[in-house]
């Protein structure tokens, strides 16, 4: 590959400077795929994954990268930036992915360890993908520590649009309440970057007033992109029996039904015919 730079300077014509060689080799762009090939990995080497229904998750996938390709179309990141975005997006989806795929293994045990255990897996999918970029730096500690925080608000937001819905659970009051609480987790999830990224930079008393506005716009932005990225994997769920079964397991509401028949009424904008039957679920 051959590197020109040039500059248009008007009637004099273009200045050209001189060619610089830089070689390509196919293997520089592993690094880049890791993060899919453990995504296929836990496909391939979970055996319960080893089910055509398994391959639903490809949907919501398919539809958080195009949210995610009209935002940066839509703000026009610079080049730089946009790397740097996409290398987090990506170890943010493929964390969320993941535990989908592992969501079997995550459930029925105790709340606290399944939620540590999501988080653990989140952390080590946002440590690889800064790993993969090559570089070590304070902007990587930072951007590390952002992707560890949104994991963060995450997983929040789930436990506490579930403990909402401890009592009357359906899907349209759940993916209601997860929206409200993905912002407002993101919004604390900004306030703590803030503050770590204060004393990592340590930047000037007198711009706290404006660091404060753009926490409270990434906040208010940041939650409704991590609601707009959970929604499809919300929306498989309620609509496949096969992933519905490992949301309710790693959820365990007493309120969730328990029959197949009463899981069909869950889905969002259907009410449970019977309300009664909701007590008659597993206990946490």
């Amino acid at each position: 590959m051959k590197i020109v730079a040039s500059a248009d300077i008007g009637k004099l014509g273009t200045k050209e400077g001189l060619a610089v060689t830089y070689n390509w080799k196919w293997y520089y762009n592993i690094p880049s795929v890791i993060l899919w090939v453990i995504l296929f990995g836990a496909i391939i080497l979970t055996k319960a994954n080893r089910n055509p229904r398994t391959l639903l998750i490809i949907l919501p996938l398919l539809a958080v990268n195009l949210i995610w390709f009209g935002f940066v179309k839509l703000l026009n990141f610079p080049s730089l930036t946009i790397m740097q975005f996409n290398l987090l997006f990506n170890s943010l989806t493929v964390g969320i992915t993941l535990l989908w795929l592992l969501a079997h293994k995550l459930g029925n045990r105790n709340r606290f360890i399944t939620f540590l255990l999501a988080l653990i897996i989140m952390i080590v999918i946002s440590i690889i993908g800064q790993a993969t970029n090559g570089k070590f730096s304070e902007q990587t500690i930072i951007f590390l520590s952002f992707i560890i925080v949104l994991s963060l608000a995450v997983l929040i937001s789930f436990v506490l649009a579930g403990w909402r819905c401890r009592t009357n659970y359906n899907g349209l009051r759940f993916i209601l309440w997860l929206a409200l609480w993905s912002i407002i987790a993101s919004l604390a999830a900004m306030m703590i970057f803030m503050v770590f990224a204060w004393i990592v930079q340590r930047p000037p008393i007198n711009m706290l007033k404006s660091i404060l506005l753009q926490v409270l716009i990434m906040g208010l932005v940041t939650g409704l992109l991590l609601y707009a990225i959970n929604l499809p994997f919300m929306i498989l769920a309620f609509y496949s029996p096969f992933f519905r079964e490992r949301f309710y397991a790693c959820l365990r509401l007493k309120s969730m039904p328990t029959t197949a028949a009463q899981a069909d009424a869950d889905r969002p904008g259907e009410q449970n015919p019977d309300p009664g039957t909701s007590e008659k679920s597993n206990s946490v």
